[in-house]
């Protein structure tokens, strides 16, 4: 099964250009501006109209002549901000009682004990743990230890989480009853799109992703999510695979999503009015905060403008900086956590124990400079937990993510373990896997922000929301962690404004 690990970018498609406009000079000289195009040897491709940034992307495809003339042709344009190629992205990418939700992995099972409710040998949510989503959860029960009590800490199904991602299993017992919205965009290499309202996901990124953040929550089966009863707006932006796709080191153009696909995804959130945006795919880098493609970075800018809290997958390749989307202004990074148990890991150890295992920061995961800047809105992103396997046969299940997984794969490759839950009392089978990457803190991070909109609608901005989980994030004493690991306890608190909120949570 795939590692989620890999974060490869894409190449830019080598006939495709991405036309920036001031929103007036399109409006007023649109015959204008098809003249200027086509003088300049390029033909109209399809447009974005980016309201709240007052901007318009146009994607322009080579026509006749050279790419870098046609491009500086069209800089030389009246109302052009700029001018670049458009290519390829790839997937990367104080409360006294705590409640456990009736989700079998959440709650624990036998032979496992707090705080991870988890070890090597049996089965779990760590992730959820050491964020102590359980603690956030209480606020939503009464006599839960504190003076505090909202029903919506257990999420709210008024909260929307657009996930952009390999497409969503619609069918699967943990997301039939999320999943409100679903749309597919795919871009074939001639450059024609392709729309439709029915999505599969014949890899399973995407269908892990859904269940990190807003799998079924309370409902006996499975895994508890990070948004808890937060609905999913379903978006698959890529093509069918072959075989290489089950490579995390592929460039094949199957396993890429175009960025007009990412772009028409992100524009159509905003037309449904979503809350959070959670993109676990990346490639390239930022110059100033600013997207490599200007496809992909205005619809971007146009969601963040809008008040949409976006937070994306840092990216796999161990470097500094993150991959875009992630560095893009206005979106929050989510570098990746893993455990050391006192066994080999992907970091190589680090320490630890099986009795007292211990956080860090895993070694694929990117980052921003400075590494660290705890509590600090103003760093690079925020860490969460993403998992650290030695290789894909690494037996010790504290080194994975795992979640849900597709009952459709497109072959054996991309095939999950479809049978009952572990100690399970029935039969109902509940495909899963077991990955590690950015990816899996990308939804993290986002269902934590759903959570949040659940009791606070004032955090609905990216500026707001970045604050809050910052500055309750805890320090896991690690030099590439951001602002700290997210703590969605913590955060819970100061948005439910407990006049006794829980410190910091001494790392495990």
């Amino acid at each position: 099964m795939p590692s989620g690990r890999a974060a490869a970018a894409g190449q830019a498609a080598p006939n495709l250009l991405a036309v920036t406009y001031g929103e007036t000079t399109v409006r007023n000289s649109p015959a204008a501006i098809g003249a200027n195009e086509r003088r300049s040897g390029v033909s109209f491709v399809r447009e974005y109209d980016h309201t709240y940034t007052h901007r318009v992307t146009r994607i322009v495809k080579l026509a006749s002549g050279s790419l870098d003339a046609a491009a500086q042709a069209l800089r030389a344009e009246p109302g052009v901000l700029g001018v670049a190629r458009t290519g390829y992205h790839r997937r990367a990418l104080s409360v006294s009682a705590p409640y456990f939700t009736s989700d079998p992995y959440f709650k624990g099972f036998s032979g496992s004990s707090a705080p991870l409710y988890e070890t090597a040998a049996i089965p779990g949510e760590w992730d959820k743990h050491v964020e102590r989503l359980e603690d956030a959860f209480a606020y939503s029960q009464t006599g839960n230890g504190s003076s505090v009590q909202n029903a919506g800490a257990l999420g709210s199904s008024n909260i929307k989480i657009a996930i952009i991602d390999t497409g969503e299993d619609t069918s699967h017992p943990e997301l039939s009853s999320k999943i409100v919205y679903t749309k597919c965009y795919i871009t074939d290499t001639e450059g024609t799109q392709s729309t439709s309202d029915f999505e599969t996901d014949p890899i399973g990124h995407g269908t892990d992703v859904s269940g990190i953040a807003a799998a079924a929550t309370n409902n006996d089966l499975g895994f508890a999510a990070s948004g808890g009863n937060a609905v999913i707006y379903a978006y698959r932006v890529f093509p069918t695979p072959d075989d290489n796709c089950a490579s995390d080191n592929s460039n094949d153009p199957q396993c890429e999503a175009e960025t007009q696909d990412i772009a028409s995804a992100l524009e159509d959130a905003l037309a449904q009015h979503v809350n959070v945006i959670s993109i676990s795919l990346g490639g390239g880098t930022c110059t100033n905060g600013s997207d490599p493609d200007p496809t992909e970075g205005n619809a971007i800018d146009d969601v963040t403008a809008a008040g949409i809290v976006v937070t994306a997958a840092a990216g796999n390749s161990g470097s500094s900086p993150t991959d875009s989307p992630a560095c893009d202004s206005g979106v929050l990074a989510a570098g990746a956590t893993g455990l050391a148990d006192g066994s080999l890991n992907g970091t190589g150890g680090m320490g630890g124990s099986a009795a007292s295992p211990t956080e860090y920061v895993a070694s694929y995961s990117n980052y921003g400079s400075p590494g660290a800047s705890v509590n600090n809105p103003n760093a690079w992103g925020i860490v969460a937990p993403g998992g650290d396997p030695s290789s894909d046969s690494d037996a010790d299940n504290l080194h994975w993510i795992e979640n849900i997984w597709t009952s459709t794969p497109f072959d054996g490759n991309f095939a999950g373990n479809c049978t009952p839950d572990f100690q399970a009392t029935n039969g109902t089978g509940d495909c899963r896997t077991l990955i590690a990457g950015t990816s899996m803190a990308a939804p993290n991070v986002a269902g934590a922000a759903a959570l949040i909109l659940a009791v606070n609608a004032s955090y609905q901005s990216p500026s707001a929301m970045r604050t809050l989980l910052c500055g309750t994030a805890d320090d896991i004493s690690d030099g590439h962690e951001g602002c700290g690991r997210l703590d969605v306890y913590r955060a819970m608190a100061q948005a439910l404004n407990d006049p006794s909120p829980p410190s910091a949570r001494p790392v495990p």
